[in-house]
């Protein structure tokens, strides 16, 4: 009887024990694919972190009454931590700010180099960066709109190569990324500036590019990369290394058409412009498709040629639009 006893308070030592594994560690069988993983990612990542739609608030179109007119090559944009809108019109090299707090729209300087090409911008905590494409580099502005300095020159990171970029981002430790359509690559900066490496090269296979066209860091220190050519997403490690596609050619269920311009918000979703296909793509964590919105959309909201999304602190998401000389503003609607 006691070695029965002895038996039966080891099976239960052994089963609380597992029981409290499979809890910290995170392991089984619900978790195992299916809905048991998506279920612990959602409470992870609490409720209303997924994006289920948009809704439309306005949009700033290119109006001759308007401050910023005319808008001759509307290409990024970038929202500031305090909710400031930055678009960049790359033909007339302007940078365009919207104050949040009386919605006036004011100008930022002009470096003091020729020509100016502003391409891209995004915000480093405390100062704003513009990608030049037209002075290959990088170039540095007081939030105001002061220009203070050129940060980087791209021609300098490798004196035998010279970069058409084409997107810039930036991640919390201070690095930069760069995307060079000239050597079909992705150029990493670190926090010092130098060029720690370079992904992609010409192609099609799996770790080659066809016009990376836009960039953006992940949560987790990796970051995605828009394949506008290949009709896809290559997604890489902090390291730099490859882990995988969304999309591609061969994709029967391929939403892509000609992704281009990238960004995330708080919850690790990504969303992407899609100009080919006149549409917004919303993913999540894991690169999944949420939702498409463009032409099912009522005519004002219904984006034409989105070049570049940008999301805001208040969940705003703000859509450059090439065709409608616009700017597209809409509410993100979370679950």
């Amino acid at each position: 009887m006691a070695t029965g006893r002895r038996r039966l308070a080891a099976l239960v030592t052994v089963a609380v024990l597992t029981a409290a594994f499979v809890l910290v560690s995170g392991c089984g069988p619900a978790l195992q694919g299916g809905a048991g993983g998506d279920a612990r990612d959602d409470v992870q990542r609490g409720v209303g972190s997924r994006p289920v739609g948009l809704n439309f608030l306005t949009a700033y179109e290119n109006v001759p009454g308007a401050s910023y007119f005319p808008l001759d090559g509307i290409a990024g944009c970038a929202f500031g931590p305090d909710g400031t809108l930055l678009v960049c019109d790359e033909k007339r090299g302007r940078v365009h700010a919207l104050d949040p707090r009386d919605l006036s729209w004011y100008e930022f300087d002009e470096p003091a180099s020729r020509p100016y090409q502003p391409l891209d911008a995004v915000y480093d905590g405390l100062k704003v960066l513009v990608l030049d494409r037209a002075g290959v580099a990088v170039q540095r502005f007081e939030p105001g709109g002061a220009w203070l300095d050129e940060l980087a020159d791209l021609r300098q990171l490798d004196p035998g190569d010279q970069p058409l970029a084409t997107s810039l981002a930036i991640d919390r430790d201070g690095r930069l990324l760069i995307g060079d359509a000239a050597s079909q690559q992705v150029l990493l900066l670190d926090t010092f500036l130098a060029l720690h490496l370079r992904v992609g090269g010409p192609g099609t296979v799996s770790d080659q590019f066809r016009d990376p066209s836009g960039v953006a860091f992940l949560a987790d220190g990796g970051f995605v990369v828009a394949d506008r050519g290949n009709r896809r997403l290559c997604r890489y490690g902090r390291n730099g290394f490859f882990e995988g596609t969304v999309g591609g050619d061969f994709e029967v269920d391929n939403p892509f058409v000609a992704p281009q311009g990238l960004d995330t918000d708080r919850f690790g979703n990504l969303f992407v412009a899609d100009p080919g296909a006149g549409r917004i793509h919303a993913l999540d964590h894991r690169l999944r498709l949420l939702f498409s919105a463009g032409p099912d959309m009522s005519l004002q909201a219904a984006p034409s040629v989105p070049v570049d999304v940008a999301v805001g602190p208040d969940g705003t998401l703000a859509v450059t639009d090439r065709a409608r000389a616009a700017v597209l503003v809409y509410r993100i609607l979370y679950e």
